[in-house]
């Protein structure tokens, strides 16, 4: 699954619109992660909140400008894994941190949020929780076509 020039472009320019007032984007995606019962642990002292919004727009931001080249990406993600094991989220807490941003970037953006931004927004999100899952519980969606034609093979014998 990739990425399309014109969806790269989407993600860039609704990006650059919540950037200059981050914050206020993350006090409305915490309010929204806080409606959902999740396992991850998130800190709330003030000083800690403001780190993790730092690394979020940071993480956004590296994730952004490789995700047209998804082994860079992968590889970005591999290496800044350690915040994220930090914080202890489970599978679904991943599902439910990609719900609640898109909730949050739909309310940000208003009438800039389209139906095209959306997809371009849920086809990276998926991108980076597979990578995410992947590293984080060893879970993937990728299906070899080795192993999907040798449980062919196996079923037609």
């Amino acid at each position: 699954m990739s990425i399309s020039p014109y969806q790269y472009q989407l993600l860039n320019q609704t990006f650059s619109t919540i950037k200059p007032n981050f914050h206020c984007f993350c006090v409305s995606f915490n309010h929204r992660l806080n409606m959902h019962p999740m396992s991850m642990h998130i800190p709330s002292a003030e000083h800690q909140i403001l780190a993790i919004e730092y690394q979020l727009r940071a993480f956004i931001q590296q994730s952004l400008l490789r995700i047209a080249n998804q082994k860079e990406l992968c590889r970005y993600i591999v290496e800044n894994i350690g915040s994220i094991k930090a914080l202890r989220p489970s599978v679904c807490d991943i599902k439910i941190l990609c719900n609640c941003f898109l909730d949050t970037l739909k309310v940000h953006l208003g009438k800039q949020y389209t139906l095209a931004v959306r997809n371009a927004w849920k086809r990276a999100l998926h991108i980076v929780a597979n990578v995410m899952k992947s590293e984080l519980f060893g879970i993937t969606s990728v299906v070899y076509l080795e192993h999907f034609r040798l449980k062919r093979q196996l079923h037609h014998s």
